[in-house]
């Protein structure tokens, strides 16, 4: 009974040994479930971080190729304003109708003293600023080809058509705008440099006779008051106020016709500025 109660006891203890084994076995495997996610988690934010790097990365360079890509593209269509278009839009601006050809445009501004009379420019080569500002300014007739540029500098600067006198500043991308200002001073100058014109024979001047807001224009169809205007006849040349949208100027009469209601019905066509003066100068 004795050796019975012993061997039951050691059996019972290994029982207990086991199990306590068991246990600790499950708790050690449970324990290090917790070191497994916490690696998986890791690597998610490793991997989270490189894609998010790659991702900011494309972005980046995505944004900066687009950005030059965009600023060469833009230097690449920058107009480039050639000696050929800078006369044309002169001559437009200042009245001095030509064939519109560039040996008709050459020929005019040397008549009329913009150029040099022995000066023909490349026609295809870009302008300069001392090209620009020069015969803008000698169009206006407040200089002429014996002024020197740094005379034709200041008179640009008096009259607003520049900034200052520094010719490197001037962009020749804005001819345009250059020539627009140089006409503007053409047409309202001052008493210290009133410009005189000798006008051609049988010209009609209407610029201080007719309300400019009494005039119509339709394309080349232009009417007025008959009472204004009943001396013009078919042929004639005759000047008009402008109005507010660059309207008027000198016009070469083609039909006339006397409409029921006292208007003057004259077709005009842009008179050639030698058909309208003999002379341009200044103080």
């Amino acid at each position: 009974m004795y050796i019975k109660k012993i061997a039951l006891a050691m059996a019972v203890s290994l029982l207990a040994v086991s199990a306590f084994s068991c246990g600790n076995e499950e708790t050690t495997e449970s324990s290090s479930e917790p070191s497994s996610v916490a690696e998986t988690t890791t690597t998610a934010t490793e991997a989270t971080t490189e894609t998010t790097t790659e991702t900011t990365t494309e972005t980046t360079t995505e944004t900066v190729t687009e950005a030059v890509t965009e600023t060469t593209t833009e230097a690449v269509n920058a107009e480039i304003i050639t000696n050929s278009q800078l006369l044309r839009m002169i001559n437009d601006a200042f009245g001095m109708f030509t064939d519109k050809s560039f040996e008709g445009d050459v020929e005019t501004a040397q008549t009329w003293d913009i150029i040099d009379s022995d000066t023909t420019p490349d026609a295809d080569a870009e302008i300069t600023a001392e090209f620009l500002i020069s015969s803008c300014m000698r169009a206006t007739g407040f200089v002429n080809g014996e002024s020197s540029m740094d005379e034709i500098l200041e008179c640009a600067v008096k009259y607003g058509v520049i900034a200052d006198k520094d010719i490197s500043a001037v962009d020749v991308n804005k001819a345009s705008e250059i020539v627009e200002k140089a006409e503007y001073a053409w047409t309202h100058p001052d008493f210290e440099n009133e410009i005189h014109v000798e006008l051609m024979d049988g010209v009609i001047d209407l610029t201080n006779v007719i309300p400019v807001d009494s005039i119509k224009y339709n394309g080349n169809e232009i009417e007025l008051p008959s009472g204004y205007a009943d001396s013009i006849k078919s042929g004639d040349v005759f000047i008009l106020p402008k109005n507010s949208d660059g309207e008027g100027g000198a016009y070469k009469a083609g039909a006339v016709v006397e409409l029921d209601d006292g208007v003057l019905q004259i077709t005009g066509t842009p008179a050639e500025i030698t058909d309208v003066y003999k002379s341009i100068s200044s103080n």
